[in-house]
């Protein structure tokens, strides 16, 4: 839950979140259309066309067409119909040795008409365009082999051929009736005029005679308008139909993407978890303290002790600071640690929080609070002979019982209180007059308390501790906890008479994934450390060859210690840049030995005593109490006087040094 985001930036922090499922989702969307496009082999289709009706075909006459078409359209239904029939089928299949049946070849043929053409299609699918083919012609032929109009007779065929020779001497005669009635124009003759028209009576009487002899031919052939001839073979080069192309393949992925996100918000929708976020300031009205790490199980419990230089033990030490900045800028004398339910964190949080006030040098107790499954005992490796159960339990005065049951945890300035062992009510303890007292009495040792208290799912023992607190924390487990189990620890709190909550501080949370928290700023990583420097210094006279490479402090022939530059700087406290500018400056010294530049240890106490230091005489320290007339003069500023402090040192660099040996000489032979 994010109580500050909108709507729309909640969902965009969801995606970013759960990306990899995204991800994940749309691969698998892709790979599984993938899968299924590779198991669907490409799809072939071949087409055979019948003809219906000759006349339409040889172009010859083509007055009736338009007339029969409606009755050549019911022929094609009817052929339809006759073409799945095992009358047709079976044939085919014998001869082309199928070895399917008549209803399988159905499922892939289909038969349709030509749009406004005496024309039926016979469509086969096939995953090899050859077979479709073969099909397809197959089927085509069986179908004009079964039609009773299939077999022409010679005698029609012979009566075609007279009608074809009648019509072209017919085109003949009106050819020489043309020129003569052209030739006659130019005659002047009776003679002549009376022969061109006798000559042209007798073209057309021959004329109207084969004309009559043409028509009774015609009337005497069968009518060829149902007759079926294949008008277009199928072929094998068809274009392949893919049944599982790159787009389906492409729309699986998408499928993937859309789920996979249609997910990812219903997980947020129905996700009520108090999820952390870097601009979350409050929750529930209660301030957001920041995040509480990860921490490996072999660094726990004590991991501010384990790993100090994590970015883990970090925000667990600015979460120190935040509390001092919430108790108004003072030092939280009692502090209060509770959440929801167990496992969340809170003991672990009390235990290293507490030793973080010990190691910041205040005299801190961790008590523990949980009497009913308290183990903070357990982290520090101490027993529970005695503790708070025991002491409210108990009638006796405080020191006494005190002596026995505070425990030192074998850590500076850090004592331990733990939970006890006495079978009393924890409630009835809490509430009774005597742990007011007890806090006070303790008040008076410690500089912090830290208590650790049940948490809100096993009673109400932490509003008790929350009145005698400065304030409350309360722990977030950011992989379970919800906001009705804020809710309820809330309620729990607030039953408390002016119990006050410093905020919340989510744990588990992943800080390398976040912004402010990926480095620790005050903390330097150094490539060299202290303790490696102190080693090598006392180990400098020593031979090393394997490790000469690495070492940083060496010893000449005269005994005298070498540091390299990084050495220098380590021991000196301040960085290379800052050593090679003091070598610049002639600050200091070095002698080459290799390819590598060494100081010597007397140079470096050299410099250190040439250091300019306050001495008698000079302006005297100021405090709060110190006498106006002693405090600099007007108009002076600290850039001002440390510019004159770096001018004095720049002087004392100036002077002339005492005679040294020869920066060239040879440190020693045995290295």
């Amino acid at each position: 839950m994010v109580a500050s985001s909108s709507p729309l930036q909640a969902i965009l922090k969801l995606l970013l979140k759960w990306w990899w499922l995204i991800l994940l989702s749309t691969a698998v969307g892709l790979g599984v259309g993938a899968f299924v496009r590779s198991q669907q082999p490409d799809i072939y289709f071949a087409t055979a066309t019948i003809l219906f009706g000759q006349n339409f075909e040889r172009g010859t006459d083509t007055q009736g067409f338009n007339t029969s078409l409606n009755r050549i359209r019911d022929l094609i239904t009817i052929y339809s119909g006759i073409t799945r029939r095992p009358i047709i089928l079976d044939p085919v299949i014998r001869d082309l040795n199928l070895g399917t049946s008549v209803e399988e070849l159905n499922r892939v043929m289909n038969v349709t008409q030509a749009k406004d053409l005496p024309i039926m299609e016979i469509t086969i699918a096939d995953t090899r365009p050859d077979r479709a083919a073969n099909i397809a012609n197959r089927i085509a032929q069986e179908v004009i082999a079964q039609s009773p109009t299939e077999q022409v007779s010679a005698e029609t065929e012979f009566r075609r051929q007279q009608l074809r020779d009648l019509q072209r001497q017919i085109e003949e005669l009106k050819g020489q009736y043309d020129s003569k009635f052209a030739a006659g124009a130019n005659l002047t003759s009776a003679f002549e005029i009376a022969q061109n028209l006798q000559e042209r009576n007798a073209i057309l009487e021959n004329i109207r005679n084969l004309q009559q002899i043409y028509a009774e031919l015609a009337n005497g052939l069968p009518d060829q308008s149902n007759s079926l001839r294949i008008f277009e073979l199928a072929r094998p080069d068809s274009v392949p139909y893919t049944t599982g192309s790159t787009v389906s393949v492409i729309l699986s992925g998408v499928a993937g993407l859309a789920l996979s996100i249609i997910t990812v918000v219903l997980i947020g929708y129905f996700d009520k978890r108090l999820q952390w976020n870097e601009s979350l300031t409050t929750v529930a009205g209660v301030k957001v303290l920041g995040p509480l790490g990860v921490i490996p199980r072999d660094k726990l419990p004590l991991y501010l002790i384990s790993m100090p230089d994590a970015i883990e033990s970090e925000v667990l030490r600015q979460l120190r600071a935040k509390l001092v900045l919430a108790a108004g800028g003072k030092i939280p004398r009692v502090i209060g640690i509770t959440s929801y339910d167990s496992g969340d964190g809170k003991t672990i949080t009390a235990a290293n929080l507490g030793l973080s006030f010990a190691q910041a040098g205040l005299e801190t107790l961790i008590i523990d609070g949980d009497l009913r499954k308290g183990d903070l005992h357990e982290m520090f490796r101490l027993p529970n002979v005695m503790g708070l159960s025991d002491i409210l339990a108990g009638h006796g005065s405080f020191e006494t019982l005190l002596e026995q049951a505070l425990l030192d945890s074998g850590f500076d300035r850090l004592t331990i209180l733990p939970c006890g062992r006495s079978n009393a009510d924890s409630a009835a303890l809490f509430s009774s007059s005597r742990f007011p007292k007890l806090i006070d009495a303790l008040k008076n040792r410690f500089d912090v308390i830290v208590m650790d208290t049940v948490p809100a799912i096993g009673g109400p023992d932490s509003a008790f501790v929350a009145e005698v607190s400065d304030g409350m924390i309360i722990v977030v487990d950011s992989r379970r906890t919800t906001d009705k189990a804020l809710n309820r620890v809330l309620q729990t709190l607030h039953q408390a008479n002016n119990a006050s909550i410093f905020g919340l501080a989510f744990n588990r949370v992943q800080l390398q994934v976040t912004s402010t928290h990926s480095q620790p700023y005050y903390r330097r990583t150094l490539s060299l450390s202290p303790e490696r420097l102190n080693r090598e210094v006392l180990n400098a006279g020593k031979r090393q060859p394997l490790l000469r490479f690495n070492r940083h402090v060496l010893m000449d022939k005269n005994g005298e210690r070498l540091y390299s530059l990084r050495a220098c700087a380590i021991h000196l406290g301040i960085t290379e840049d800052t050593v090679r500018e003091w070598i610049k400056i002639g600050y200091l010294n070095t002698i080459r030995k290799g390819r590598r530049r060494w100081i010597r240890e007397s140079d470096i106490e050299l410099m250190l005593n040439r250091l300019p230091r306050f001495r008698a005489g000079h302006r005297p320290l100021l405090d709060d109490n110190a006498n106006a007339d002693h405090r600099p003069a007007s108009g002076a500023s600290i850039p001002d006087m440390l510019r004159d402090q770096r001018d004095a040192l720049l002087d004392y660099v100036r002077e002339p040094l005492p005679s040294a040996p020869s920066a060239e000489s040879d440190p020693g032979a045995d290295e």
